[in-house]
C-alpha cells in the first residue's frame, strides 16, 4: 500500500490505571509500517490517528502519555465506561475524524510484526464482505496459562488465539490452537467463527450496518461484548477473518486478573445475557440450571452475579472496587479547555474569533488548550478564509448543515478538555475573557455551568441570562413588571459572590461580585465542564435551531447542577450573525418548530395565548431583538 491510496486508520486502545502496560504498548507501536519504508509513527498526511481512550484513570497515566507521546490523541472518558463504553467512545472519535478502519488492540498488548496493519488491511479489502479481521495472537513471554509446560525457548511462541468458533452449547468463544507451540500451522488466512477483542480491525461500513448499537454493546461492559459483536456482525451479512501471517503479543488477564472477583462477576452475568438472548431453548435452560447451582454454590461473585442478572441489572456495577489503593482518584484529562467553534456561512466572523482566541491577552494557552472549527455545511465554509489557523486547530466538515445542537455536539464528542467552551462562530475574545472562565470554573471545582459577558460591538451591555419560560414567568413580566421573568437580561445583582459548592471560602469582594447565579444563559459563550456532559449529556438533537440553550438548562436544573455568569469573563457577540443567513421568515418558522418541541404543543399554545394577551394588555413592551431592527 502506497501513501497515496492509503486508507484512514484510528489505532484505538483503552487504558484504566494501567500506565505501565499502555506506555509499552505505545512504545512498541513504533514497530509498524505503513510501506516498505516509512515508519507508521511518521507524518503520513493526516492519514493515521492513535488514539488513548482513558477510563477515569488516577494513577498518572495521562500525563505520562502526554509526556512520552505528545503527537497521540488521549480522550478522557470521565468514569469506567468498561471495554465496551471506553472502545464506543474512541470510535465515536474515529469515525468524526473520518477513520476509513479501526484497530482496536488492548493496552496489555505489544507488537510483533511491522505489517500488521497493512497485512489486515489487505485481508478485509480481498473482499467487501470481509468486515473484521483478527490476527495471531500469542501469550507475551511470562503470561501463558501453563508456563512449566514449555522449553525456555518456546516461551513467547505459545498461541493464544487463531481464529476459533464459538460453542453454542455451551455459549462461549472457543480459541484455536490455545496453549499450543507455533510451528507454522496455524499461518493461513481464512475466514472464522469469531474474532479477538484483543485484537480486530473493523470496516467502517460494519459499524454503519449494524442491528442494534452502532458498536459495541455497553450492557455488557466487561465480556461477551466481542461475541455480541461477532453475531451482529454476521447476522448483517459480513465476514470475519483471521490473518495467521501477522502476530501480536498479549499479555493475558493483566487487566482484570485470572479468576479475580471482577472476571467471576462479568463472565457469569454477562454469560446469562447473552445466551438468554441468542441461545436455543435447550441451553437456555441448561444456564438457567447451571445459574442455580452457581448461585448456591459458586464464589460471591459469581452469586452477584447471577443474581443481577434476574435484577436486569446491566453495565457498570459500582460495587465492584475497581480502583487499585492509594491512588489519588482525580481523575486526569489531557487538557484543560476545548472550545468548540461552528461555522455556518460566517466565515470572516469565524476568522475574527479565531483571532482574538489567539490573541495574546485572550486568556488561551497552547500546551493544554485546543481549538475545534466545524463548517456546517458548503455555504460559505471558512476553510480558506482561515487557513492561516490550521495548524493551530483541529478542522471538521459536514457536506450539509446539520444545525445548531448536531454540529456542537459533533465537536463535543472531538474534544479533549477537561472544560468546553462553546462559543458562536460571532464571538470576539476580549482581554481575559478565556483566562476568567477558567479561573471562575476551578473555583468551582469543574461543578457549575457559566457563561460570560455578552457586549454589542460598540460594547453595551447585551442581555445573555433568562429565567424558564413559564405561563407564571410571563404573566410576571408583562403585568407585574419584574424584570427578567420571562425575558433576557443581564445578571446584576450588589453583595457577596456565593461561594463555589464545597468551598470555604467567606471573603469575596462586594463589589462587582465575581459571578452571579442564572436559571439560563444563552449559548453563545457557555462553559460545560466534561463531568456535567457525563452527567447530564449532550445538546438536545430534536430541533434545528433555538430552544436548545433554554432545554439544556431545564436539564441542568433538574440534575441539580448550578449555572453562573461571569461579568469579568467578556465577550463580543454579533448577535443573530449566523441566524441572519436563514432569513427572518425561516428563522420564525425554526423557532416555533423549537417551541413546540420544548413546550409540547398544549402548552405551546396556552403560552402563545397569555403572550398576545401580554402584547396587548402589558405593562411592558416586547422586547425586539437588535439584530432583527438592523435588518
Amino acid at each position: 500500500m502506497t501513501r497515496k491510496n492509503m486508507k484512514k486508520i484510528a489505532i484505538i486502545t483503552v487504558n484504566y490505571n494501567g500506565k505501565k502496560d499502555t506506555l509499552e504498548f505505545l512504545e512498541s507501536l513504533k514497530k509498524l509500517t505503513i510501506d516498505n519504508k516509512q515508519s507508521l509513527r511518521s507524518d503520513d498526511l493526516g492519514q493515521l490517528k492513535i488514539l488513548v481512550v482513558d477510563n477515569g484513570s488516577t494513577d498518572g497515566s495521562v500525563p505520562a502519555i502526554r509526556k512520552q507521546f505528545p503527537d497521540i490523541d488521549v480522550l478522557q472518558a470521565g468514569g469506567n465506561l468498561g471495554f465496551s463504553g471506553g472502545y464506543n467512545k474512541g470510535l465515536e472519535y474515529a469515525k468524526i475524524w473520518g477513520a476509513d478502519y479501526f484497530l482496536l488492540v488492548n493496552n496489555d498488548c505489544l507488537i510483533k510484526d511491522s505489517d500488521l496493519v497493512l497485512e489486515l488491511i489487505k485481508t478485509a479489502e480481498s473482499d467487501q464482505k470481509i468486515g473484521l479481521v483478527s490476527p495471531k495472537i500469542y501469550f507475551a513471554s511470562g503470561f501463558e496459562f501453563h508456563k512449566d509446560r514449555y522449553e525456555k525457548d518456546d516461551l513467547g511462541k505459545v498461541i493464544w488465539f487463531a481464529g476459533g468458533d464459538f460453542d453454542w452449547d455451551n455459549i462461549g468463544s472457543v480459541h484455536r490452537g490455545i496453549d499450543e507451540v507455533d510451528s507454522g500451522q496455524y499461518d493461513g488466512v481464512e475466514e472464522t467463527g469469531i474474532f479477538s477483542g484483543a485484537c480486530v480491525l473493523i470496516k467502517r461500513e460494519v459499524l454503519e450496518g449494524l442491528e442494534g448499537p452502532e458498536g459495541l454493546d455497553e450492557k455488557y461492559f466487561l465480556y461477551f461484548e466481542d461475541s455480541d459483536l461477532a453475531k451482529r456482525v454476521k447476522d448483517a451479512g459480513f465476514k470475519i477473518y483471521y490473518n495467521g501471517k501477522v502476530s501480536i503479543y498479549h499479555k493475558v488477564s493483566r487487566s482484570t486478573g485470572i479468576g479475580s472477583k471482577i472476571t467471576d462477576y462479568y463472565h457469569t452475568r454477562n454469560r446469562l445475557i447473552f445466551g438468554m438472548k441468542y441461545g436455543k431453548s435447550r441451553t437456555k435452560f441448561a444456564l438457567l440450571r447451571e445459574a442455580l447451582k452457581l448461585f448456591i454454590f459458586g464464589r460471591s461473585a459469581q452469586r452477584k452475579g447471577v443474581l443481577d442478572f434476574y435484577l436486569g441489572l446491566t453495565g457498570y456495577n459500582p460495587g465492584l472496587n475497581l480502583n487499585k489503593p492509594g491512588l489519588n482518584l482525580k481523575i486526569e484529562y489531557p487538557l484543560k479547555l476545548s472550545i468548540g467553534i461552528v461555522n455556518y456561512n460566517t466565515a470572516d466572523l469565524t476568522k475574527k474569533l479565531l483571532e482574538s482566541i489567539f490573541s495574546m491577552d485572550s486568556g488561551f494557552r497552547r500546551n493544554d488548550m485546543e481549538v475545534i472549527v466545524l463548517d456546517n455545511g458548503n455555504i460559505d465554509p471558512c476553510k480558506e478564509k482561515i487557513k492561516e489557523f490550521m495548524s493551530k486547530i483541529k478542522y471538521l466538515t459536514n457536506a450539509e448543515n446539520e444545525g445548531f445542537s448536531k454540529g456542537y455536539n459533533k465537536t463535543i464528542k472531538y474534544s479533549l478538555g477537561e472544560y468546553y467552551l462553546m462559543l458562536n462562530s460571532d464571538i470576539e475574545v476580549l482581554n481575559g475573557g478565556l483566562s476568567e472562565l477558567i479561573k471562575a470554573e476551578d473555583d468551582f471545582h469543574g461543578k457549575a455551568v457559566l457563561g460570560g459577558q455578552l457586549l454589542f460591538p460598540d460594547l453595551t451591555d447585551q442581555d445573555s441570562a433568562f429565567n424558564l419560560p413559564t405561563l407564571t414567568g410571563a404573566f410576571k413580566e408583562y403585568f407585574l413588571q419584574e424584570k427578567g421573568s420571562y425575558f433576557m437580561y443581564r445578571p446584576c445583582s450588589p453583595g457577596r459572590s456565593p461561594s463555589p459548592p464545597g468551598s470555604h471560602l467567606d471573603s469575596r469582594p462586594l463589589d462587582p461580585p465575581r459571578w452571579l447565579p442564572a436559571e439560563g444563559l444563552v449559548m453563545a459563550c457557555f462553559l460545560i465542564p466534561k463531568q456535567i456532559i457525563n452527567k447530564a449529556g449532550l445538546l438536545d438533537e430534536g430541533t434545528f435551531i433555538f430552544f436548545e440553550d433554554i432545554e439544556y438548562c431545564r436539564r441542568l436544573k433538574q440534575f441539580g447542577v448550578p449555572v453562573y455568569f461571569v461579568p469579568a469573563a467578556r465577550f463580543i457577540h454579533h448577535h443573530g450573525a449566523s441566524t441572519k443567513g436563514i432569513g427572518q421568515e425561516k428563522a420564525n418558522e425554526r423557532l416555533i418548530e423549537a417551541s413546540k418541541h420544548y413546550h409540547g404543543k398544549f402548552y405551546y399554545n396556552l403560552l402563545t395565548f397569555v403572550l398576545r394577551i401580554g402584547q396587548k394588555l402589558g405593562r411592558v413592551k416586547t422586547p425586539e431583538s437588535r439584530w432583527t431592527k438592523e435588518s
